[in-house]
């Protein structure tokens, strides 16, 4: 890490109050763990005069000799933390950020700290996707001030907490705890359920499928990028040719799937290139700038597995946002196969392909993401690529002609969500 990147100073506190261990390589951005968050917890207790907790935990998979078992045990013991079943506590999974401010209130409030209310309760335009037990656990972390939303006013609560984001979370909490509150000053009741009635009057999160609307005009989409295989270079290619998605940007590649996509780059990968530079997807999204990321891959992985292919999918998304997280994610779903495909299986054909998309659109309800159905525009009555449409009847069936992208074109004019018009 260097000085100038905004979590350094965070870090550089927690490493001199001990609270973070000694590491040769913070690695920021990648996804706090669940033992990570409750290491740092415990640090935290122990630095403000708290004991070791006196009985074992019952966790199966954090062994007594594990380093931080101690923390594990106190958490445990105290209540800031359940496992996921009776005998695992799945120490390596990452925790999302509605689960972090669930700890971070519990310890608040095992700790009997005072957290000063430095803003009103307010909505996130995602704050409905946030589960019953973490409602209240979220607001009181944000009246307090220990966690904002994005540029975009979402919260992302299923999103996964990254590790500079909790460091600077953590750091916060911890002046918290070394403050007193001013006199007359309003504190955040950490009691659980405490503002779960202030979710009655929240408006639903505009996520999920995007129904049709009025067409927005091209510069609309100056601001998005579009991510894809072969299929999507098509529309790459139409639109660097006639300007139908006006100044939009591509990062494409034949053959792109969400599982190679998470490969390291090598000459030999498959990665989208930036200004003539291979490189990772969210590297690419990094560098272009893009505030609207459309993502269309599945069709070169759904052979796989459907969960397999949506599960690296998802990954996929989480380390885009991990890099840029204020960017809006638009799905868009895998189109058909046209009847004359000459690569269908068992594992790869228009069922197994609409299982997929059924699967990201309830993802996409589920994260606080959008949905565009893209392939009901080109399909025929029978559910296949219509004929028209591709480039490629006699053989993969998957490709579209200059028609067909117009199609997708206008469809994704009148298919913008309404909150980034």
């Amino acid at each position: 890490m260097t000085a100038t990147q905004w979590s350094y100073s965070y870090i550089a506190r927690l490493g001199e109050a001990g609270i973070l261990p000694e590491a040769s390589a913070f690695r920021p951005t990648a996804q706090e763990t669940r033992l990570e968050l409750v290491a740092g917890l415990y640090a935290m207790h122990l630095a403000l005069g708290g004991k070791a907790a006196s009985s074992d935990a019952p966790f199966t998979d954090v062994p007594k000799d594990h380093a931080d078992y101690a923390a594990v045990c106190w958490a445990y013991e105290s209540g800031v933390v359940n496992g996921v079943s009776a005998t695992s506590f799945n120490p390596n999974g990452s925790i999302s950020r509605q689960d972090a401010c669930t700890m971070l209130i519990r310890f608040a409030r095992v700790e009997k700290l005072q957290l000063t209310a430095v803003a009103d309760a307010s909505q996130f335009l995602d704050s409905l996707n946030i589960r019953q037990y973490a409602r209240s656990a979220v607001t009181a972390c944000q009246m307090s001030g220990l966690v904002n939303g994005y540029s975009n006013g979402c919260f992302r609560p299923a999103g996964y907490i990254t590790r500079q984001e909790c460091a600077a979370v953590l750091c916060r909490l911890l002046d918290a705890a070394e403050t007193t509150p001013a006199a007359g000053s309003l504190t955040v009741n950490l009691a659980d359920g405490a503002y779960d009635s202030l979710y009655n009057s929240y408006e639903a999160p505009p996520s999920g499928l995007v129904e049709k609307s009025d067409a927005v005009d091209l510069s609309y989409f100056d601001d998005a990028v579009f991510i894809g295989d072969s299929v999507s270079l098509m529309l790459q290619y139409y639109c660097a040719a006639t300007k139908a998605l006006g100044n939009a940007q591509f990062l494409c590649a034949g053959s792109l799937s969400a599982t190679n996509a998470l490969w390291n780059v090598s000459s030999a990968s498959v990665h989208p290139s930036y200004q003539g530079k291979k490189m990772l997807v969210e590297d690419g999204v990094a560098a272009c700038g893009a505030k609207k990321v459309y993502i269309m891959l599945g069709v070169n992985n759904i052979g796989y597995g459907v969960d397999y292919a949506a599960k690296d999918m998802v990954t996929l998304i989480d380390r885009i946002l991990a890099k840029c997280p204020d960017v809006t994610i638009l799905v868009e779903s895998v189109t058909p196969m046209a009847s004359s495909s000459t690569i269908v299986t068992d594992s790869l054909n228009n069922s197994k392909i609409q299982q997929y998309n059924d699967k990201m659109q309830s993802i996409c309800e589920e994260r606080g993401w959008y949905f565009i159905n893209v392939a009901e525009s080109v399909k025929d009555q029978n559910g296949y690529l219509a004929s028209a449409y591709c480039s490629d009847n006699n053989s993969m069936g998957i490709h579209f002609t200059n028609a067909a992208c117009q199609v997708w074109v206008d469809y994704l004019k009148t298919h913008a969500p309404a909150a980034l018009k």
